[in-house]
């Protein structure tokens, strides 16, 4: 039986055991000093007991103030790895409490899984033409990225994985006494590797680092997940729906890591070159080992299973064999399944070897030495041939980690920013003397312009070389890399191509232009990215705009009539603010959805979400049912960014689980059902809505935008340089250099300052003084009856009380003592903190809860218990902070050291919030 608080108990114990043996007892007896007295503050907090709870911040921040820096490392490094085991602790409470639901719901299905979703649709008397249809359009993938918010190394990241499954392995049976001492032996050990293991990187990493992280998720967890999930959806409809056959190629994975160039200028053709040469390279090998195994599995007689005569066919037209193969075949005559199976793997095996980077960059003309079909076919022929036993068992899994990863394991998407892209296309226009002007300030002028272009049915003589700055050739590399690579190893190796801040129709025709000069536009997804909230109002206008274009729709017939549209979640709320952005994106998607409808293009929205709330972050099940009605239809594609990855994806069963809810999800919000489906939202929740927005919208502008001594403020009450600084990212953390401005500052790093100083502030400010605003005119009644009954609005409301709760008031003052103009510092985080007190009692007023989270008891207690081993890191932070801003010179040993320390709290509060941007 799995004991939470027996499990936190241990990890406790042993990290306490660890700290004596390698450090010294003073430093744990200090540790314990410093965690009891921020239990005791907590714990008077909640009695509401002011002096004891003064007395004991008092204490801290003189223990605190009194670290060297040698403890003060030390105290930050214990507090962090106990975060790593307690997230631990509660992955694998969390996969116990998964699996003793299922065995007792058994035979029917868990809620909220492909199969519960299923069988609801057949009880809403679905039928079986419906489901079909809904298979057909089918399409869900999940993006990784990344955004600079996964603070853990690689190595850290495998160190935490051993312990948890040792941890499993403890609590999945009763072992006898002497196996759970060599499994407590096991935990010991890992846990003193990993305290002596350097948590932060010595440099920045580089982007194929980047690549390598994102690729460790897609081996260890997603290689796996992904045919179970396939799998499931397959067997709930043979359950429920016989006569509907489960779709191929419906669920797949994507990644913008090593071909996101939007602000970080190491993305380059090269860098991207060789990310598909690592995703081809794991496929490959990953396919090879399980072929390999796969022809020990089948050592099946010839005489006693007949190969088809089309099998015999195959294998006498790859005569003569290789010399393994040949000698296999020698020794193991008439074993014609294990014959096939190993003439494949020793495919994969010669095709490993082959420098994919180096003939992408070059003119080389020859393909790839395997390719897909030529895996795919022979497979085919055994699972015909084969008993129905064998092949449904792991043969089936092979076909299907064939069918969802190819031999590119993910597809790359790349990304640039509009600007970079208009300039690079009107500077290759000038090279090559044609006389467009793309530089008016009017859009129609520009679009047009690029029809005439598009409408010339010669393209220019374009060499590798055209005579141009570095950064337009390097933006040209990018597309002749995308026709080279789609050329000789297939499109499915690449995924859209998004364009960054698009302002109208004509950013979008720029790149079919250069794609179409490059020999790479014939099913080419172009995607716009509308971020701002300027730019969400805009998307449905100039989506028309574009499909009233006959050479787009041209386009679009090559990509079977399909557009995907992105939407920016993070830019949103950074330029609005909680409640604005929110609802800016609902309507958004609503009204692109009805764009695409009336000009008959099918539509897939892509949400652009980050981990926490403030960036679209929140429960994935009911952030998709919550969509505008119509917008979903089978299709859903979504970014997995930084810490969510780590947090959703490090565990095998957790990660299924997440998986499966968004696929429920997707399902139930497919189906047109007016009885079955939420609330759609009536005239009157709308009016307030959008009065709420504009509302809040002024209350945020009012702070963010329109205090000019707020900028000044964010940087000394925040660590931002130090995030700046942090070894975490490839990417800048500034769009660009100079001054610093909200409107430059990227909205990771925006959201991670905030988070990381207890304000939380993009989670909830201007909620407050929306909600105060109707409730004054005498419509909570209104407010409540949207919070229970319309999705979009609970989950609006659910959200910010979780960024409520994991804000901390008392903390952040601490960090508002860092600015040296005090008295402007006491203005600004007085307002802060009324509109904090605002949102919190009016967010308790509508849902008419007593507490923040009430409704998720789980959640509230992991929130509570996690805040007194929160506190001392943020304390640390501070005076680390204090200390590195007083010194003199900034780059001496000693502000190293700070840094360092400072890096270390950074670690470890991420991991005691669950959040960083």
């Amino acid at each position: 039986m799995f004991d939470l608080s027996a499990s936190i108990h241990l990890l406790g114990d042993l990290l306490g055991q660890v700290l004596t043996e390698q450090e010294s007892p003073a430093l744990f007896a200090l540790e314990e000093r410093i965690r009891a007295l921020a239990k005791a503050r907590r714990d008077a907090e909640q009695r509401g007991d002011q002096p004891a709870m003064r007395s004991h911040t008092a204490e801290l921040a003189e223990i605190v103030g009194g670290l060297d820096l040698n403890a003060a490392r030390a105290v930050a490094s214990a507090f962090t790895l106990y975060f790593d085991l307690v997230n631990l602790a509660e992955e694998a409470q969390r996969v116990h409490a998964l699996q003793a639901r299922a065995r007792e719901l058994y035979p029917a299905p868990v809620s909220e899984s492909i199969a519960a979703a299923i069988a609801a649709l057949k009880e809403r008397a679905v039928s079986p033409q419906q489901i079909e249809a809904l298979m057909h359009s089918q399409r869900n993938e999940l993006v990784l990225t990344a955004h600079p918010t996964e603070a853990k190394r690689r190595t850290i990241l495998s160190k935490l994985q051993r312990i948890a499954e040792v941890l499993q392995q403890l609590y999945r049976a009763d072992p006898l006494p002497h196996e759970w001492e060599a499994y407590r032996a096991a935990l010991h050990a890992e846990i003193t590797a990993l305290w002596l293991t350097d948590r932060a990187r010595t440099s920045r990493p580089a982007v194929t680092d980047e690549v390598r992280t994102a690729l460790y998720f897609v081996d260890n967890i997603f290689w796996e997940a992904l045919p179970r999930i396939a799998a499931d959806l397959a067997s709930a409809l043979a359950e429920n729906y016989p006569e509907v056959c489960a779709p191929s190629g419906w669920l797949t994975l994507a990644s913008w890591v090593g071909g996101d160039r939007d602000g970080n200028p190491n993305v380059t053709a090269a860098v991207t070159a060789e990310t598909l040469r690592l995703h081809r390279g794991l496929a490959v090998e990953r396919h090879r080992r399980a072929l390999h195994d796969l022809a020990r599995r089948l050592s099946l007689s010839g005489k006693r299973v007949p190969p088809p005569s089309e099998m015999r066919a195959w294998l006498d037209a790859r005569r003569p064999l290789p010399e393994h193969v040949a000698y296999l075949e020698a020794r193991y005559a008439d074993e014609p399944y294990r014959l096939t199976l190993s003439i494949l793997a020793a495919l994969l095996e010669d095709a490993s070897h082959e420098d994919m980077t180096a003939r992408l960059l070059s003119d080389s003309t020859h393909g790839a030495r395997v390719s897909l079909p030529e895996l795919i076919e022979p497979l085919n022929m055994i699972v015909r041939a084969v008993p129905r036993s064998l092949a449904s068992e792991r043969l089936q899994t092979v076909c299907q980690q064939l069918e969802i990863f190819g031999l590119h394991a993910v597809r790359l998407d790349l990304r640039e920013d509009s600007a970079r892209l208009g300039d690079a296309l009107g500077e290759i226009l000038r090279a090559l003397a044609l006389e467009v002007d793309l530089t008016p300030a009017d859009a129609e002028t520009r679009t047009q312009a690029l029809v005439r272009v598009l409408a010339s049915k010669q393209p220019p003589n374009l060499a590798r070389q055209l005579g141009v700055t570095a950064e337009t050739s390097e933006t040209w590399a990018l597309f002749r890399l995308l026709q080279r690579a789609r050329d000789l190893y297939g499109r499915e190796l690449f995924g859209p191509i998004i364009i960054s801040m698009t302002r109208g129709a004509a950013d979008v025709l720029s790149v079919l232009l250069l794609a179409r000069w490059a020999g790479c536009a014939d099913g080419l997804s172009i995607v716009p990215l509308f971020e701002t909230l300027a730019d969400l109002t805009a998307a449905p206008r100039i989506l028309g705009d574009l499909f009233a274009l006959d050479v787009y729709r041209a386009h679009l017939v090559t990509c079977r009539n399909e557009q995907m549209v992105m939407i920016g979640y993070s830019d949103s709320n950074k330029d609005g603010g909680y409640l604005a952005a929110n609802w800016a994106l609902y309507q958004a998607q609503a009204q692109i959805a009805q764009v695409c409808s009336e000009h008959a293009v099918r539509l897939t929205l892509f949400h652009g979400r980050g981990g926490t709330t403030a960036r679209g972050g929140g429960p994935a099940h009911r952030a998709i049912r919550a969509q505008p009605p119509r917008t979903v239809d089978g299709r859903f594609r979504m970014t997995e960014q930084g810490e969510t990855i780590s947090a959703r994806y490090a565990n095998a069963d957790l990660a299924h689980r997440h998986l499966e809810q968004i696929v429920s999800a997707v399902l139930l919000a497919s189906v047109e059902d007016e009885a079955a489906q939420p609330a759609s939202p009536n005239t009157a929740w709308r009016e307030a809505m959008a009065e709420m927005s504009a509302m809040a919208y002024d209350a945020y502008q009012a702070l963010v935008m329109q205090t000019p001594e707020l900028i000044e403020y964010w940087r000394w009450a925040t660590p931002l340089d130090e995030i700046s600084r942090l070894h975490i990212g490839s990417r800048p953390a500034s769009r660009r250099a100079g001054q610093l401005q909200v409107t430059h500052i990227r909205a990771i790093p925006w959201v991670f300052s905030w988070m990381q100083s207890r304000f939380n502030l993009p989670g909830w400010y201007g909620l407050g003084s929306a909600l105060a605003a109707l409730v004054a005119r005498g419509r909570l009644r209104l407010l409540r009856d949207m919070y229970e009954r319309w999705p979009f609005f609970g989950a609006l409301l659910d959200n910010a009380q979780m960024s409520l709760l994991k804000a901390d008031m008392g903390i952040a003052s601490l960090y508002s003592t860092l600015a040296p103009d005090q008295e402007l510092a006491g203005r600004v985080f007085a307002r802060i903190e009324a509109e904090f007190t605002r949102s919190r009692e009016m967010v308790l007023l509508v849902s008419g809860y007593t507490q923040l989270m009430q409704n998720e008891p789980v959640v509230q207690r992991s929130i509570h218990l996690r805040n007194p081993y929160v506190d001392p890191l943020n304390m640390i932070q501070v005076e680390m902070l204090r200390r590195l801003r007083a010194l003199d010179d900034a780059q001496n040993a000693e502000a190293e050291v700070l840094r360092e320390v400072i890096v270390l709290t950074i670690n470890g509060i991420a991991a005691g919030l669950r959040n960083t941007g």
